[in-house]
């Protein structure tokens, strides 16, 4: 009898064991939808650390206590620790099938923000209609006159053009 029970007791606790959310996190960790959020942002900041690297002329040391000043921003903003926050990356990292679908939709995300921006037209025109005073001089202007040249490489077997020379007779002597 008590190897029966033993037995119903393996049993259920492997059935348990094997029925359990594996995507389930314990507490004191970030749920999967929040640490979302919070790297989101997290890339956002350094995305626009790297745009602030290239356009201007700061110090290495200024962009990092930027991008540091910027996660401050983003905990503040999702309520998270600096703490709470590397221990819930930890655990992710640690356990590859929860990082995995973590950074997975990380990239959807991406690719689906990208695609949304890149399919809604500008809505300003590049080339907007000439106002009334600007399309007075445009009418003023001879027919053939060109308002963007197409800017032409010299071929090398175009012969050289050397500027003009004042002959030396007619020189003023210096």
């Amino acid at each position: 009898m008590r190897r029966v029970i033993a037995g119903l007791l393996a049993i259920f606790f492997l059935v348990a064991t094997g029925c359990s959310d594996k995507k389930s996190v314990p507490s004191g960790i970030l749920p999967r939808e929040k640490m979302e959020n919070v790297l989101w942002d997290m890339i956002q900041a350094d995305q626009y650390t790297a745009d602030l690297a290239k356009d201007s002329s700061a110090h290495i040391a200024d962009l990092k206590t930027e991008r540091l000043r910027l996660y401050d921003q983003v905990f503040r903003l999702h309520d998270v620790t600096r703490d709470k926050f590397q221990k819930s990356y930890q655990y992710y990292t640690d356990h590859p099938e929860l990082s995995q679908d973590l950074f997975d939709s990380l990239l959807v995300r991406g690719n689906r923000l990208r695609s949304e921006q890149y399919s809604h037209p500008i809505s300003k025109p590049l080339n907007p209609t000439p106002t009334p005073a600007l399309r007075d001089t445009l009418h003023k202007l001879p027919p053939h006159f060109p308002l963007n040249p197409p800017f032409r490489h010299p071929s090398p077997t175009a012969p050289v053009r050397r500027p003009l020379s004042i002959p030396p007779a007619n020189r003023k002597a210096e």
